[in-house]
């Protein structure tokens, strides 16, 4: 009974990590299509749901490791930081802030900074594509695909490739962010200040506010002591299309300002996108090319030896590749055809040969009998 639950939980796991892969890639998408707000908004309380289910479970299975004492063994060598990596950060720094934030309907204030962090936060989302890495167990159909030393040698290459790259992206986007270097985000930084200055100049010298064309894209409402002085898009747009995380408030003395924040989620999620399909590229090119190549290179062979080693009925010779045959395991192989096989032949033989007659005539006298 407990090992039929076992094996149900590990099932429902592997499900939640298929839904929360689609999830991770919509939310992006429909960031990137200007998405009405109520998909957008659902797909943020799916990942909020799906952050917090990994991260109650990455705790049950550490205080498990905790209480059986091998907790060093599975955060090291059963990929324990993997699911650390895809579950409490993203729960504290991403969906569980923002969550909270859609709850209460609080909106965005600040510049340049909020939007940076905004851009690192995004990038450590890209943690969630490691949760692939537990499928690896679908892939037992190929070849050996189930022994310890392909799994082991799999999930480590497929690991440090795919972490690499995620990693270095989230570190490269932190550099940006907090560096003088220029990007899309400092610029819309620096256009919207100067559309509140031109705003602000504008309105305490009289001259009112220009149309749409005058004002700058980026601004969306402009208010004054509450009333409206600008609109671009109308209520029904700006409630259907607008979310608390879409746009930027900016008050200065009674002229209150919103910027559109969207290209910016956009330009974030065309790089999120980018690097969640280049990882999954990267994993499943590894799982057809290196898996294979691994079993007939390394596995296929050390599997025959061991078992005519091991099993006196195998007597299967190692195939050699002729492409391969100078590497040392097929050196081994080929050892192990011409050397140990005949010999391990030859013993067989003798131990199944009937031992030759040894009696004597004294015997034989016996047999017959004697007087």
């Amino acid at each position: 009974m407990k090992n039929k639950i076992k094996v149900f939980l590990e099932g429902f796991v592997i499900i939640v990590i298929f839904l929360v892969l689609i999830q991770t890639f919509l939310e992006d998408f429909f960031t990137l299509t200007l998405a009405s707000w109520p998909i957008r908004k659902n797909m943020i309380y799916a990942g909020f749901a799906f952050d917090l289910f990994f991260t109650v479970e990455f705790l049950i299975r550490s205080w498990n490791a905790y209480i059986s004492k091998n907790f060093k063994t599975y955060f090291l060598r059963r990929n324990g930081w993997v699911d650390l990596a895809a579950s409490l950060p993203l729960l504290v720094f991403s969906s569980g802030p923002l969550f909270f934030s859609l709850i209460n309907g609080f909106a965005f204030s600040g510049g340049a900074t909020l939007i940076g962090m905004l851009k690192i936060v995004k990038a450590v989302r890209m943690a969630r594509v490691l949760r692939l890495l537990r499928l690896i167990k679908i892939f037992r159909h190929i070849r050996f695909a189930n022994s310890a030393m392909v799994q082991r040698h799999t999930v480590r290459i497929i690991t440090t490739v795919t972490s690499a790259l995620i990693f270095s992206v989230t570190v490269i986007s932190s550099i940006f962010t907090f560096s003088d270097i220029s990007d899309l985000e400092s610029f819309w930084a620096k256009e919207q200040q100067t559309a509140e200055k031109q705003i602000v100049r504008s309105l305490e010298n009289g001259y009112g506010l220009p149309d749409k064309n005058g004002i700058s894209e980026s601004v969306i409402l402009v208010k004054k002591d509450g009333k409206n002085l600008f609109s671009r898009y109308d209520n029904i747009y700006l409630e259907s299309f607008f979310g608390p995380q879409d746009y930027l408030m900016v008050k200065n003395k009674d002229v209150s300002i919103w910027f559109d924040l969207r290209p910016s989620a956009v330009s974030m999620s065309k790089t999120n996108i980018t690097v969640y399909a280049a990882s999954l590229i990267i994993i499943l090119l590894l799982m057809i090319v290196y898996i294979p190549n691994f079993a007939v290179s390394i596995s296929d062979p050390v599997n025959v030896m061991y078992r005519g080693m091991s099993e006196k009925s195998y007597n299967l010779e190692v195939k050699i590749p002729p492409e391969y045959s100078k590497e040392e395991i097929f050196l081994l192989a080929e050892s192990y055809n011409k050397e140990f096989l005949p010999i391990k032949e030859r013993v067989s033989l003798e131990e199944n040969e009937s031992p030759a007659l040894d009696i004597s005539l004294d015997d034989i006298g016996d047999l017959i009998g004697r007087n």
